[in-house]
């Protein structure tokens, strides 16, 4: 029978460097029972059954790169490698890449019994942060890396990329101050999910709001200026609210799960929880939320959001108005797309409709100047003794503690939320955020 076990991370601080988080693909085999975690300058292969270091791989930034990012300003502890990526691309290698004193790097491995020797290495800007403190994500698919991640030493060069091909640069309406907090992939598609400045609530004042993202895996660029962009790249808000005439919105995407698939009354959905909060700013919460696959799928297949002028309000765009081929969807050859989807696309990036809550609201909201949440993990469809089914929710919070909740009504309703908390545990010391949650199975305790 398996067993489920929650690795979290960090233990200390991620600027200083002595762990990070949890970043290589989970191994489910029974006879993968190894994890890499990151850190500072060193990757630790790490058993999944006790934590023990199995080995461990040495990757310090040379003295010169070390010299130069202190010169231009940076803090020596920051001029470090810290290790951001990691994919195994086949078999006996690895592929890492990490930040190298503010001047990313990317290196392939061969894994070699307990030792590595490296393959290749090639620069890393536009799949690794420069500054360790970013938010960003990556995911390896189809033997092809996919980055969320800025490009730039200053961090003012945000974007969405796999060789060769990336978002707008420096174009507000493509990515407008990002911060990535996951990625995945799920048939043609890859998604991400960041909180953004809203760039269609600028006139009404300054506000971040939750998306996800999407490109297609097929997508080779378009013809001539649009050769080395994206063909595909669409985004929608995410609606985290709890729901009234007034409803109070948690605008901050934290964490998200992986795609989870089961079955929610009386019908199977794929979903993605989230951990949300609201503004600093703002009267301390947070929330949990779910959404499931099909309606955010549903919102790049609705209309498209424009402003008409500078001082115009954000408006849907006229189905009429919107050509043929469907800006943002996949086609056999986007080298081929007419001009006309691809002017459009470039302006059009943002879906009018939200991505509404999957159960109708929050499965767990809390009010508090104590905690926020900041990582979450789900232990998807758990068996009980009556044979119904249930997520089992873990979630961590700036004050090192992990909550493990369920939605009762789920195996019943995919309409109601009634929010059991099953435990808290105080896994950290208050003043340790959990960064980082991961759920591991085995057959083996």
């Amino acid at each position: 029978m398996p067993i489920s076990f929650l690795l979290l991370t960090c233990l200390s601080n991620l600027l200083r460097g002595e762990c990070a988080e949890l970043v290589a693909k989970t191994k489910t085999s029974a006879n993968n029972n190894d994890n890499c975690t990151e850190s500072k300058n060193i990757v630790y292969n790490l058993s999944i059954y006790d934590l023990s270091e199995q080995t461990r791989l040495v990757w310090y930034s040379s003295e010169d790169d070390i010299k130069m990012c202190v010169m231009k300003g940076k803090d020596e502890d920051l001029c470090q490698n810290y290790i951001r990526v990691l994919a195994l691309p086949t078999p006996g290698t690895l592929l890492g890449c990490g930040t190298n004193a503010f001047r990313p790097l990317c290196r392939v491995y061969g894994i070699n019994g307990n030792s590595y020797s490296v393959e290749s290495e090639k620069p890393g800007q536009a799949v690794c942060p420069y500054d360790p403190a970013h938010n960003s994500t990556a995911v390896y698919v189809d033997n092809e890396l996919y980055s969320g991640t800025v490009a730039d030493f200053s961090g003012l060069d945000p974007i969405i990329y796999r060789e060769p091909l990336q978002t707008e640069q420096y174009d507000s309406l493509s990515l407008n101050a990002p911060n990535f907090v996951g990625s995945f992939t799920q048939g043609d598609f890859v998604y991400f999910f960041f909180r953004e400045t809203a760039v269609e609530f600028i006139n009404c004042g300054k506000a971040v709001f939750s998306r996800v993202a999407r490109v297609c895996k097929w997508d080779k660029g378009g013809p001539h200026r649009f050769k080395n962009r994206w063909t595909t790249y669409l985004k929608s808000r995410l609606n985290c609210s709890m729901p009234g005439d007034f409803p109070f919105y948690f605008d901050e995407i934290q964490s998200a799960s992986t795609l989870v698939e089961g079955r929610y009354g009386n019908g199977n959905a794929k979903l993605i929880y989230a951990v949300f909060t609201t503004s600093t700013n703002a009267i301390a919460g947070s929330a949990i939320c779910a959404f499931s696959l099909q309606d955010i799928a549903d919102t790049f297949e609705g209309n498209f959001k424009e402003q008409s002028g500078l001082n115009s309000n954000w408006l849907p765009v006229n189905p009429s108005k919107v050509p043929d081929p469907r800006p943002g969807s996949c086609h056999n050859d986007s080298r081929t797309l007419p001009d006309l989807t691809l002017n459009f696309k470039k302006t059009h990036s943002l879906m009018d409709e939200n991505v509404p809550t999957f159960f109708g609201s929050p499965l767990l909201s809390r009010v508090s100047t104590v905690y926020r949440f900041t990582a979450i993990a789900v232990d998807s469809q758990i068996k009980t003794p009556g044979g119904k089914t249930y997520d089992v929710i873990f979630v961590g919070t700036d004050h090192g503690k992990i909550i493990k909740t369920v939605n009762a009504e789920s195996a019943d309703s995919s309409k109601k939320v009634s929010s059991v908390v099953i435990e808290e545990i105080d896994a950290l010391p208050t003043s340790e955020p959990v960064r980082s949650l991961e759920i591991v199975r085995t057959m083996q305790y």
